[in-house]
């Protein structure tokens, strides 16, 4: 047994409740999944004083339940109940298991399958768990042990209610086990759970380097992180891909929308022979992300190297074997996932490297000192040199695979668009600092072909934006065709309607923005107003003032010639008549 099967299945399996905090790939499933069969079978198959066989199970009624965060972490712990349950003996009544997730089955079917089955052990995620318990024909009251995995996740604010509820709903008198590796994170709320003076069991790392206050990670891993342009970013994740030696690797991306386009990219540009990409997200139906994780899983080749590219749905208690190596593109916005993603290598004693990926020229590299605080102490690696031509031949065919579909490229700004919204929500918001990141550079590393309109570009300096926000040579958006051709003909006959619609949208976000001021903003606005107005009322005046100086100056000089010209005039009739009179003289 592994330290944490060894302290805590003695404890779990009589009558304690537990709380158990180990590292990461230490063996915890088993830790509870031994005490759960424990109960559950000597509930079966012990036998009363007088009695000659064991009391029934009544229809209906379920004896153990498991509750996980993520389907994939349901099913992997399906999984291993179900390897137990192998060995059990031919002539004992068989015990069996149901997973309760969303999207495989409807709650109706699961309830039907109960029923008819009778199972005795429920493993399943929060919401699907709670539909089904508020069926008349499922009863609670035979329960005996309740399981949270990855506790501290399902008891955070995204959980917390439901889970509650659940547990609301169990037997008081039940065994109540909390596992993870970050128990910690949880605080106070562990004391909502109903547990009967709990003990609790911490086992952490020998390598005082690598153990946490909020949990610990496993001396056989190495935690690392490199200063990267953001720029660089995504050549230097190919280059790693690329030029490291390890059979299974996992890339955490920031969100799903990312996952999809890079994974396009990369299956389309990439050399197939030497990388096989598997992409899991939130987005993906069940059906879908449970077989690609099988597939991932079991993916034994010897001349691949496998990748799969996912977000936090496959950070928490996922095991898979061969794992060498985790990258991440971008630090969790919840420092305590960090770990949890670092964890999914290094499992079992078995050597892992971890990589964190930090942007140069911002105040990320602060995050160090940040989870030294934590506990967690990361030692740098040399970022990868990229060669030239490569950068040059891989942005160029990035560049043409954007331009040969829209579609393509409304992708990649909803993947940049996505991770600036993710960017700002981390915890830690004085690290990572919408002010100073480098907007161009991670748009250039995304392969938009122009950057979008979004509330962070006023962060950007005026004389760095480029001409119409083109990251290379502009593109004629009126013909930049979809690929489908259903879709392209719709775009065309929209074309005119869509711009006019542009105009209108544009008119009324002005006015909208205009009518959601501030009433600081508008009361400066109005104090501006009458300022204005009480200038240009003086400079009238003033204007005013000048025409009428203006005008009795002028009549004063029309005065003065009125004189003139009457002189003049008498003058000229004294002249004209003594000379008439001389004239006559003469005659």
């Amino acid at each position: 047994m592994t330290p944490v099967q060894a302290s805590a299945i003695p404890l779990f399996s009589q009558n304690k409740d537990v709380v158990v905090e180990a590292v990461t790939g230490s063996g915890k499933t088993l830790a509870y999944a031994i005490p759960v069969l424990q109960k559950v079978s000597t509930r079966m198959y012990s036998v009363s004083e007088g009695d000659d066989a064991p009391e029934p199970v009544k229809k209906g009624h379920m004896l153990a339940m498991v509750i996980a965060p993520t389907r994939e972490l349901a099913s992997q712990i399906q999984s291993v109940f179900d390897l137990i349950l192998k060995y059990l003996p031919d002539d004992k009544k068989n015990i069996s298991t149901q997973l309760l997730v969303g999207s495989l089955t409807s709650v109706r079917q699961d309830i039907e399958l109960f029923v008819d089955n009778r199972h005795q052990i429920l493993i399943g995620t929060p919401g699907r768990l709670l539909d089904f318990m508020k069926s008349k024909y499922v009863h609670t009251s035979s329960l005996e042990i309740a399981v949270l995995d990855e506790a501290d996740k399902l008891l955070d604010l995204s959980f917390e209610t439901d889970v509650v509820l659940i547990l609301k709903q169990l037997p008081k008198q039940r065994r109540t086990g909390l596992f993870s590796a970050t128990i910690s994170t949880a605080g106070d709320s562990i004391f909502r759970t109903g547990m009967n003076n709990p003990v609790k069991v911490v086992v952490k790392s020998k390598n005082p380097a690598v153990t946490t206050g909020s949990g610990s990670a496993p001396a056989s891993l190495s935690i690392k992180y490199m200063m990267i342009n953001s720029e660089d970013k995504i050549l230097s994740l190919i280059e790693l891909l690329t030029q490291y030696h390890y059979k299974k690797a996992i890339v955490y991306f920031p969100t799903c929308t990312s996952v999809k386009y890079f994974y396009n990219v990369f299956h389309n540009l990439l050399l197939k022979n030497l990388l096989l990409f598997y992409s899991l997200h939130g987005q993906l139906q069940t059906k879908a992300r449970l077989k690609t994780l099988e597939a991932f899983t079991n993916d034994n080749s010897l001349v691949n190297k496998s990748v799969l590219m996912t977000t936090d749905v496959a950070a928490r208690g996922i095991d898979i074997p061969d794992v060498d190596l985790v990258i991440q593109l971008d630090p969790p916005t919840d420092p305590a996932v960090f770990l949890h993603r670092c964890g999914r290598t290094g499992r079992a004693n078995k050597v892992g490297r971890a990589i964190v990926m930090l942007n140069n020229n911002t105040r990320e590299e602060d995050y160090i000192g940040f989870m030294e605080v934590k506990g967690l102490i990361l030692s740098e690696e040399t970022a990868p040199k990229i060669p030239k031509d490569f950068r040059i031949n891989f942005n160029t065919k990035l560049r043409q695979y954007l331009l040969d579909d829209r579609a393509r490229h409304e992708l990649s700004i909803k993947a940049y668009v996505g991770f600036m919204k993710y960017y700002s929500k981390h915890v830690a918001s004085s690290i990572f600092r919408l002010q100073s990141f480098d907007y161009l550079g991670m748009a250039k590393s995304y392969g938009l072909l122009r950057l979008p309109k979004m509330p962070e570009t006023k962060y950007i300096p005026n004389e760095l934006i480029p001409e119409g926000g083109w990251l290379g040579d502009p593109v004629d958006l009126d013909n930049y065709a979809y690929a489908d051709k259903q879709k392209e003909t719709v775009r065309v006959e929209n074309l005119e309607a869509d711009k006019l619609k542009m105009i209108n949208d544009a008119k009324k976000r002005k006015e909208l923005k205009k009518k959601n001021e501030a009433w600081s903003t508008k009361v400066e606005s109005k104090e501006t107003k009458q300022e204005r107005r009480e200038k240009m009322k003086r400079k009238r005046d003033a204007i005013e003032k000048q025409i009428l100086e203006k005008d009795s100056s002028d009549e004063e000089e029309v005065k003065e010639d009125w004189k003139d010209i009457v002189r003049s005039n008498k003058k000229k009739k004294t002249t004209s008549s003594s000379g008439m009179q001389g004239s006559f003289d003469d005659l």
